[in-house]
């Protein structure tokens, strides 16, 4: 029986998109002043043409791109061609708005924005005056026809709703078609093993692991990554197969991309507990077959405990600073694992007769050796 041991936080993420990390009021007051340094993360483009009823360009139009999380609004104007683009946004969701003198206002809203895509949005502006507006609800998956770029991006929904043993989103990565190995219901908490998977029948040392564009794979140890990844920090998975951008190197074989969630407007929390007990497990096929009571009895003891919690939000001060909640965010979230456990080693010695030089029990056809 080994002893009850106590596992450190197995990750503690700290989300800097566009934000900082404040533990408190103090710590606000005195980095509010200070340089900020922007993270380095993953992003998304959003372009398109605007156009009026005949198909005919609008050039000099205001397009403004909406971050429905955190309220950040980037702003473009058509070129002479009627295009628009907005290169590296945050992932997230998007509302796109048109406005030109004569035209109604264009609303489009519900864009997902995946990290590494180009979504094309195409405006078409009908005849009437600003006041007016024509909504639209964009579809759950948009056509991407500016990369082809053959991947997979599991998003924060279905990372929820999945049943993940041991909380461990790098065995995500199975969702994708062509992506062999590993194990997706495997138990395996707290591992920094890169997965081991084949993706499109390459090694497993022939794919590169992203958090946030930062490489996340040990340079001495290709099959290892850094640390295990809290499963409430992500906000996507994103498996790229085939044909991805030259700017995402280091591999030959394929990415897994691990986008972290960042602060919105309003505050978002969770508390987790997931845990295993021997009492609701059956016994194994070999503790059945053991001729002592004790091991056939029941199975080997095992207590596990997988909790932790995670909060974002905006910083702000009422009436003083960041009044909006549009300026400055953040996220924490940190786990702890505690495992308790036996593990059962049996075996078959001589007996005593044997021991004293009497070897007549070999002669029984059906003596336990």
């Amino acid at each position: 029986m080994c002893s009850p041991s106590k596992f450190p936080p197995s990750y503690i993420s700290i989300q800097i998109k566009q934000a900082i990390k404040l533990s408190s009021v103090v710590a606000l007051l005195m980095l509010s002043s200070a340089t900020l340094v922007k993270a380095q993360f993953d992003s998304g483009q959003i372009s398109g043409f605007v156009r009026e009823y005949a198909k005919a360009v609008i050039p000099n139009v205001t397009v403004t791109a909406t971050n429905q999380g955190n309220g950040d609004r980037r702003q473009s104007i058509t070129n002479a061609d009627g295009y628009f683009v907005f290169p590296n946004l945050v992932v997230g969701d998007y509302t796109i708005t048109v406005e030109a003198p004569g035209f109604r206002r264009y609303v489009e809203t519900n864009i997902k924005l995946s990290a590494a895509s180009k979504i094309s949005v195409d405006v078409d502006l009908q005849v009437g005056a600003l006041t007016e507006s024509v909504e639209v609800t964009a579809s759950t998956s948009q056509v991407q026809t500016e990369t082809a770029q053959v991947g997979r991006t599991v998003e924060a929904r279905q990372i929820q709703d999945l049943t993940l043993n041991g909380r461990n989103p790098i065995y995500l990565a199975l969702l994708k078609p062509g992506v062999t190995g590993g194990a997706l219901g495997a138990f395996d908490p707290d591992s920094v093993s890169n997965g081991g998977f084949s993706i499109n029948g390459g090694r497993s040392d022939e794919y590169v692991v992203m958090v946030d564009g930062a490489v996340a794979t040990r340079t001495r140890s290709s099959g290892s990554m850094l640390g295990a990844q809290d499963v409430d920090t992500v906000q996507e998975v994103q498996i790229l197969t085939a044909n991805y951008a030259a700017e995402y190197g280091r591999s030959s074989g394929g990415q897994i991309r691990f986008v972290t969630k960042s602060g919105t407007q309003k505050f978002h929390g969770d508390l987790v507990e997931n845990f295993r007990n021997s009492a609701l497990d059956a016994n194994t096929w070999t503790r059945n077959k053991s001729n002592d009571p004790r091991i056939s009895k029941a199975a080997e003891a095992f207590r596990f405990n997988q909790f932790g919690f995670d909060v974002g939000g905006p910083v702000f001060i009422p009436g003083k600073f960041n009044t909006n909640r549009s300026k400055l965010f953040f996220f924490y979230a940190e786990e702890w694992i505690y495992r308790r456990q036996e593990n059962t080693a049996t075996g078959t010695v001589p007996t005593m007769a044997m021991r004293n030089g009497d070897l007549s029990e070999l002669l029984n056809a059906s003596n336990q050796f």
